[in-house]
C-alpha cells in the first residue's frame, strides 16, 4: 500500500526547512497535527487588518450551519466553553448539580468542572472503545448526578442513542464535548451536534485551529446566554490576547515539521509531550483574529482530516492483516456501526503500554505517546470535589487504559517509512504482512 500524503503546503515549504536542519536537529514526528499554511495565516491577518466585517459573525454562522446548532456562544479556549456549558447546564435545570464526568478522559474536563464549581462523580469507560460504561455511568445518574459529560476520545464516536437511553430515565442533560472530535461523524452528522449542549476546540492538535479558541453549541431551546442571567467569565478580547494567538498559530505551523519538532520537545517551556493539570484561569472570549484563521483554514483543515482517516486505514489494514490464530495481540479501538472516526490520532492498547514497543524512544520519535498518565481520580481537585460515595470506588477500564493505551501518529506529515518502521516496533513484521496479502 502507498501512504497518503497531501496536497500538504507542509510538504513543498518543508524541503528547504528539512535541508537547513536535518543535520542539525534529530527527525521527531508530532502525535498530532492541525494543518496550516502561510496562504491561510496571510489572508487570517489582512481579514483583521482590513476589518471588512468581523470574522466571528462569519465564523459562527459556520458553526451553525456545520453542527446543526441553534446558538454559538465563542469562547478562548474549549476549556472554557465546557466550563461554560456546566453553568448553563446547572442554570437550565436549576440549582446546583452534580456531573458525572468520565473516569479517563483529558484533564481539561477536571480543569472546566472545577472552574464551574460543581460537585463531580465519575463514571467508568469501556477499555475496548474508550466509550462509556453505560453501567456505571447509569449508576452515577442513579446516585444524583444532573449531568453527564461524554468525550469522544482520539475522533473515535460513541453511540449517541445508547447514551441518550441511559440519561433519560432519570432526566439528566448530557454535554457533548467534541472538543477532539474534528473529522468525526455518526449516522452521516458530525461529532459537536448532538448534544443538546456540545463544545468544541480550536487548541493546537484538534484538527482546526484558530491558535487559540473554543465555542459552546446549543440546542432543543437551550440559550447560550439566557436574559438577565450572569454565567460569569468575561468575553472581552484584546489586541494582546490576539497577537499571542496568532504567534501560536505561526509557531505552530513552524515547529509542527519533525526535522524542527525536537527542538519545540526539548524546550521545556512548551511542556510539549506532557499532561499537566492547570488550575482554572478566567474566560474570555475569542479573538477576531483567531475567527479569521479558522475561517481561512478551515478547507485545509477538512482535507487533513481526509488525510489522518485514510493514513488510519491503511495503518490498521496492516495490523489487522497480520495472522495470530486467536486475533490481533493489540487491542483495537474500534468505532461503533454507522460512525466515521476522525482518528485525531490512532489509539491502541498495548501490553505495557509505551514500553510495549521493541524500541520505545524510537516509537516515540516516530509519533507514537502515552495515554493521559492518570484517571481523573488521581487529581487534586477532583478528589477535592468527588462524591463522598466515589471516594473509594474504583475505576478498572479507566485503570485499564491508563495503563495499556497508546497512540500513533496519522497526520499529512507521517511518511510510508515512517508508517513501516511504527509497524515494525510494534512487532508487525514486514514478512508477515506481505505473506498476509498473498493469502
Amino acid at each position: 500500500m502507498t501512504a497518503v500524503n497531501p496536497f500538504s503546503p507542509e510538504a513543498r515549504a518543508g524541503s528547504s526547512v528539512r535541508a537547513l536542519t536535518g543535520a542539525l536537529w534529530p527527525r521527531r514526528v508530532p502525535p498530532a497535527h492541525t494543518s496550516l499554511s502561510p496562504q491561510a495565516l496571510v489572508r487570517a491577518a489582512w481579514t483583521e487588518l482590513t476589518r471588512y466585517s468581523d470574522s466571528r459573525a462569519s465564523l459562527e454562522q459556520l458553526l451553525r450551519t456545520r453542527y446543526e446548532a441553534e446558538g454559538v456562544l465563542l469562547m478562548d479556549s474549549g476549556t472554557h466553553a465546557l466550563e461554560r456549558a456546566l453553568r448553563l447546564a446547572a442554570h437550565f435545570l436549576g440549582g446546583p448539580v452534580t456531573v458525572a464526568l468520565p473516569a479517563y478522559t483529558c484533564f481539561d474536563v477536571a480543569t472546566a468542572a472545577a472552574g464551574a464549581g460543581v460537585r463531580i462523580a465519575l463514571y467508568d469507560v469501556n477499555p475496548n472503545t474508550l466509550a462509556p460504561d453505560l453501567d456505571s455511568l447509569e449508576k452515577s445518574l442513579a446516585a444524583g448526578a444532573r449531568v453527564a459529560v461524554v468525550t469522544p476520545l482520539y475522533g473515535i464516536p460513541v453511540d449517541w442513542d445508547a447514551i441518550e437511553r441511559c440519561a433519560s430515565p432519570h432526566g439528566a442533560l448530557v454535554i457533548e464535548d467534541a472538543a477532539q472530535g474534528h473529522g468525526s461523524s455518526w449516522r452521516q452528522r458530525s461529532l459537536g451536534s448532538w448534544g443538546r449542549l456540545s463544545v468544541l476546540s480550536f487548541g493546537r492538535g484538534k484538527g482546526w485551529t484558530g491558535g487559540c479558541g473554543g465555542a459552546l453549541l446549543a440546542r432543543s431551546g437551550i440559550s447560550v446566554a439566557p436574559e438577565g442571567v450572569h454565567l460569569d467569565g468575561r468575553l472581552d478580547t484584546s489586541a494582546a490576547q490576539a497577537t499571542a494567538a496568532f504567534l501560536r498559530a505561526v509557531g505552530q505551523w513552524v515547529f509542527s515539521r519533525p526535522n524542527l519538532f525536537a527542538l519545540a520537545a526539548a524546550l521545556p517551556g512548551l511542556h510539549v509531550g506532557e499532561t499537566p493539570y492547570h488550575d482554572p484561569v478566567p474566560a474570555r472570549g475569542l479573538p477576531s483574529l483567531a475567527a479569521a484563521l479558522l475561517d481561512s483554514s478551515v478547507m485545509l483543515c477538512d482535507r487533513e482530516g481526509e488525510v489522518r482517516r485514510a493514513n488510519a486505514a491503511l495503518l490498521l489494514a496492516d495490523i489487522m492483516a497480520v495472522p495470530t490464530g486467536k486475533g490481533s495481540p493489540l487491542g483495537l479501538v474500534p468505532p461503533p456501526p454507522n460512525a466515521t472516526a476522525g482518528y485525531l490520532r490512532l489509539p491502541l492498547r498495548l501490553a505495557g503500554g509505551l514500553e510495549g514497543f521493541v524500541h520505545t524512544g524510537r516509537a516515540q520519535q516516530l509519533g507514537a505517546a502515552r495515554s493521559y498518565p492518570s484517571t481523573l481520580a488521581g487529581l487534586p481537585a477532583v478528589r477535592d470535589r468527588i462524591n463522598a460515595a466515589d471516594t473509594n470506588r474504583r475505576w478498572p477500564g479507566a485503570d485499564q487504559v491508563v495503563q495499556e493505551l497508546v497512540t500513533l501518529p496519522t497526520h499529512s506529515l507521517v511518511t510510508p517509512s515512517d508508517r513501516s518502521e511504527l509497524l515494525r516496533l510494534l512487532g508487525v513484521r514486514q514478512e508477515q504482512r506481505e505473506a498476509s496479502n498473498l493469502e
